[in-house]
């Protein structure tokens, strides 16, 4: 049995800390940003916060969106993330942020109310092919991975290209395992049906799909970048049986307002439960947010209350599911 995540504090502080998000950028992109001012000022308890693993290798094509722009030279990608994870793991020793990469510090994160970070990358492009490399990034911090971005790669299809694999590869499938073993929680975000079927397959604890939305009609890699992006409403199910959760995004494209995109977040819950649906903002990773910023956090959580929304429904949905499962896979 897992044990449930302790009780919100009681701080004396005006607003405390109570909020996750299970998907973002912030300050990776760009280092002017104090993360832990804007996380005490915003409620904001833990953030994944996400390294693009094939960013060197990816550009958006006007109409097309994101795409592999060309090959990756032998060693970059690699190369590319262990910069970037020393980068963030300076900045959170900077900022006295504690990197959550056991149950024993997720647990003392909730009951002190001290913000905390939790090491991601989107897409295990980082890997080049060599599952010694997951281990590594485990013993610096990561506790999260997402399968699949941008890039067809060793790993596995993704939603917005031509399939060429039928699913995860083998060593796709091997990564499953390895994280597994290594106590890492499973994204299957931007994979295709048949990836994220065969992860559910393969995964030993619950999987996250940590943003996009929901469609009743089957994505497909042809269809407008917004649609390919989605996952199908049975496969989301599955994900939910399996006790996942699902990231509803705050694209601006979709959502032109707040209540907009409270409005999706509660279709959601109604289809799949609410305890198996979260926020996925993809901070700085947007080209327009319905939640440009934290501050979006308590506001949707004001919207929420005034819709009659239980209490404990809010907070599961901005923060508690997210935190459970990762608590889960910590916990394995």
């Amino acid at each position: 049995m897992t044990a449930a995540i302790a009780p919100w504090p009681a701080r004396a502080q005006a607003r405390p800390l109570r909020f996750a998000d299970m998907h973002t950028h912030i300050g990776v992109f760009r280092s002017a940003v104090s993360l832990r001012e804007t996380m005490t000022r915003n409620g904001m308890l833990v953030l994944a916060r996400k390294i693009v693993a094939d960013q060197p290798v990816i550009g958006n094509l006007p109409g097309r969106g994101l795409q592999t722009m060309r090959a990756a030279a032998p060693g970059e990608l690699a190369q590319y993330f262990d910069a970037r994870i020393a980068k963030l793991r300076a900045q959170h020793r900077e900022e006295r942020l504690a990197e959550i990469v056991s149950v024993g510090m997720l647990d003392r994160a909730v009951s002190s109310g001290e913000p905390a970070v939790a090491l991601a990358a989107e897409g295990a492009d980082f890997l080049e092919g060599d599952l010694k490399r997951l281990e590594a990034a485990r013993a610096l911090g990561l506790v999260h991975l997402q399968l699949v971005h941008y890039r067809v790669s060793e790993v596995g299809d993704i939603s917005t290209e031509r399939p060429v694999h039928n699913g995860l590869t083998a060593f796709g499938k091997e990564v499953v395992a390895a994280c597994n073993r290594l106590r890492i929680l499973v994204d299957i975000a931007h994979g295709t049906s048949a990836v994220i079927d065969q992860a559910l397959d393969l995964a030993a604890n619950p999987v996250i799909y940590s943003h996009g939305h929901v469609t009743a009609g089957e994505p497909y890699w042809t269809q407008n970048p917004i649609r390919a992006r989605a996952i199908h409403k049975p496969v989301a199910l599955k994900v939910a049986k399996k006790g996942g959760v699902i990231g509803i995004w705050p694209l601006g494209a979709m959502y032109r307002s707040l209540d907009a995109y409270a409005d999706a977040l509660l279709d959601a819950a109604e289809a799949l439960g609410p305890a198996h649906v979260g926020v996925g903002t993809d901070m700085d990773g947007l080209p327009a947010s319905a939640m440009p910023d934290y501050e979006a956090y308590p506001a949707l959580a004001d919207i929420l209350a005034k819709r009659r929304v239980k209490s404990e429904d809010i907070e599961n949905l901005l923060g508690r599911n997210y935190l459970r499962v990762l608590r889960q896979s910590l916990a394995a």
